[in-house]
């Protein structure tokens, strides 16, 4: 029970602190991601298109293809179309009739605002998740997480 209680606060202590890291990050670099406002058709816009492996076919520049709802995007700029902004999926597609990965294309400003904000919203609620089980677990929180962390002075592995 120990030893699951354990990776279970690891796993989620990395999971709360990533967005904090990845926010400092994307402030530098102009990078943001996003969650889908809603499942929609989109139009692929990459050049040469893109090869579906779970369906085991290529989709062209031009056609569309099915985002789901709260998938991973990544904003890369504005869009060619005024009022748009330029995404990009952000996650391996893992079911059949789906975009593939790191397919571009885009969204309307409003719909990316929504799905901006539904991102931020989530991680806020990640942190708090976390800063609540700190609270409960009190020292115990520390002493997990820092058996969590790599060892400093341990000897690298021999091969």
């Amino acid at each position: 029970m120990e030893t699951t209680l354990k990776s279970l606060l690891v796993a989620v202590s990395f999971l709360a602190l990533a967005p904090a890291a990845y926010a400092a990050e994307s402030a530098e670099n102009g990078v943001e991601l996003a969650f889908m406002p809603s499942a929609m058709d989109v139009t692929l816009l990459n050049a040469g298109g893109k090869y579906v492996a779970v369906d085991l076919k290529k989709i062209a520049k031009g056609e569309k293809c099915h985002m789901e709802k709260d998938s991973v995007i990544m904003k890369i700029g504005p869009g060619a179309t005024p009022g748009t902004t330029l995404v990009r999926y952000a996650a391996p597609n893992l079911s059949h009739g789906g975009c593939p990965f790191m397919t571009e294309f885009e969204l309307s400003n409003a719909d990316y605002s929504a799905a901006r904000a539904e991102y931020n919203a989530k991680a806020e609620e990640a942190s708090k998740k976390i800063d609540d089980l700190k609270k409960q677990l009190g020292d115990k929180w520390n002493e997990l997480t820092k058996s969590a962390e790599p060892q400093k002075d341990a000897e690298p592995p021999k091969n």
